[in-house]
C-alpha cells in the first residue's frame, strides 16, 4: 500500500475505537472510559493530519519546485502535538476522582478495551514498518501516536480490574505512562524542527555515499559533500575533483556516478554534482628527447625529458624508467601538464595513469624542441580557430 493508505487505515481503527468507547463509558459510567473515547478521537485527527500531509506533499510547481516534502515533517510536528496534549489527559486522569463503575457491564468495557488494546498494538507495528520501508517520518510518527492508545487502554483496564479487587492503583501507571508519552513527543519535535533547519543526514548515509562516489576511479578528491533530509526524500549537493580534461568524458562519468547514487540510495530525489578537472600547482610541459636530442617518435625511445616550467628555465631530466607506465607516472609527479612527443604511449596502463592525474599527450612531427614547444603554445593561446585553419576571408596581419 502507499503511504496515504496506511494513514486512512489509522483513522478508520481510530475512529472505530472512538465509538466503542463511547458507548462503553456510556454503559458502565467509567470517566476514564470517556476521557480515553475522547484520546481516540485525537488519534483519528492526528491521522486526518497524517493522510492530508501525505496527500499532497510530494506535489510540485513552478513555486515549489523542490516539492512539499517538508509538509511531512511538518505533519510529524502536528502529532507531537497530539502527543503532548494525551500525555496532559492521562495525567490528568490519573488524579481525577474514584468512579464507581457499574458491575453488570464490567464485561462490554473490558472487551471494548482488550479490542482497542490488540488494535492498536497491530495498527502501531504495522504502520511503523511501513513508514520505515516506504521511509516516511510522518507514518512513523503516527505509529508512535497509535501506540500512546494501548498505554491509555491498559490503563483504562488496571483502572476495571483494580476497581473489582477493591484497590485504586492506577494514578501512579499513569504518571509512568504520561512521562513516557511526553518523551516521545519531545524525541519527534526535536528530530523534525532539525530536518526542517536543513540538518545534514546521518553519518552512516554520507559513508555510504561517499564509498559509491569514490568507487570511480576516475574520482580524486570529494570537495564538498552536503546532504539534506526533506520529509522522507535525500537532496544531495556534491563538488567533486575528478582526472582528465576532456569534459565530454568527465560529464558522462558524471552521469553514471549520479546514476549509480540512486540505485545505491533510493530515497535520493535530487542529485548536483558540480566537478572540478585535477590541475597541478606546479604545471608544465615536457619534451621527451631521443639519443640525438631530437623530439622523440614514442615512449619507448626517449631517453630524457626537457622541462620548461612557467617562469623557469628549461631543465633536461635523464635516466627516465624503461616501461611506459612508470615513465608516465614519473612524468606526473614531475607536475608536467603537457607531454609532447611524436605518439601516445602504446601501454593502456601508462594512458590510465597520465588520464588520472590530468595530463595531457601532444603528438608532433617537430623535431626541434623549441618548434615543437611554440606549435603546442600556439594551439594553446586564444586564437581563433578560422584564422588557424585558414576558413576566412580576414587576412592575416603583417609581418
Amino acid at each position: 500500500m502507499k503511504k496515504e493508505h496506511w494513514a486512512l487505515v489509522s483513522l478508520s481503527v481510530n475512529l472505530l475505537q472512538s465509538g466503542a468507547k463511547l458507548l462503553a463509558g456510556v454503559f458502565t459510567g467509567s470517566l476514564s472510559m470517556l476521557g480515553e473515547s475522547f484520546h481516540s478521537l485525537s488519534d483519528s485527527f492526528a491521522s486526518l493530519v497524517a493522510y492530508l500531509t501525505l496527500r499532497f506533499s510530494d506535489r510540485k510547481s513552478q513555486k515549489f519546485p523542490y516539492g512539499l516534502y517538508k509538509l511531512e515533517n511538518i505533519g510529524s510536528i502536528s502529532i507531537a502535538i497530539f502527543l503532548f496534549i494525551a500525555s496532559y489527559e492521562i495525567l490528568q486522569r490519573a488524579f481525577q476522582r474514584e468512579v464507581i463503575i457499574k458491575e453488570e457491564y464490567l464485561a462490554l468495557g473490558i472487551g471494548v478495551v482488550l479490542f482497542s488494546l490488540f488494535s492498536s498494538l497491530t495498527l502501531s507495528f504495522l504502520e511503523r514498518r511501513a513508514g520505515k520501508r516506504l521511509n516516511s517520518p510522518v507514518l512513523v510518527a503516527d505509529s508512535y501516536h497509535t501506540l500512546t492508545d494501548t498505554f491509555g487502554s491498559s490503563l483504562v483496564l488496571m483502572s476495571f480490574l483494580s476497581s473489582y479487587m477493591g484497590y485504586q492503583v492506577d494514578r501512579y501507571f499513569a504518571m509512568g505512562v504520561s512521562a513516557l508519552i511526553a518523551y516521545t513527543a519531545l524525541s519527534i519535535v526535536k528530530r523534525e524542527v532539525s530536518v526542517l533547519l536543513d540538518i545534514s543526514v546521518d553519518e552512516k548515509t554520507l559513508d555510504h555515499i561517499r564509498q559509491v562516489i569514490l568507487s570511480f576511479e576516475e574520482v580524486l578528491e570529494i570537495r564538498h559533500l552536503f546532504v539534506r533530509s526533506s520529509g522522507g526524500k535525500l537532496f544531495a549537493d556534491i563538488t567533486l575533483m575528478v582526472a582528465g580534461r576532456d569534459f565530454l568524458r568527465i560529464h558522462s562519468l558524471v552521469d553514471k556516478i549520479e546514476e549509480s547514487l540512486r540505485k545505491e540510495i533510493p530515497e535520493l530525489e535530487m542529485v548536483f554534482i558540480h566537478y572540478e578537472p585535477a590541475q597541478s600547482s606546479k604545471a608544465s610541459l615536457g619534451v621527451l628527447i631521443d639519443n640525438e636530442g631530437n623530439v622523440s617518435e614514442s615512449f619507448e625511445k626517449a631517453e630524457a625529458v626537457m622541462v620548461f616550467g612557467d617562469k623557469e628555465k628549461p631543465k633536461l631530466i635523464k635516466d627516465l624508467p624503461q616501461r611506459e607506465e612508470d615513465m608516465a607516472k614519473a612524468l606526473m609527479e614531475m607536475g608536467i601538464s603537457i607531454i609532447i612527443c611524436g605518439q601516445h604511449p602504446e601501454s593502456s596502463r601508462a594512458k590510465w595513469v597520465i588520464s588520472k592525474y590530468g595530463g595531457f599527450v601532444w603528438e608532433t612531427h617537430q623535431k626541434n624542441p623549441y618548434l615543437a614547444l611554440s606549435e603546442v603554445a600556439y594551439n594553446f593561446t586564444d586564437v581563433k580557430t578560422a584564422d588557424k585553419e585558414r576558413q576566412d576571408n580576414r587576412p592575416f596581419p603583417e609581418a
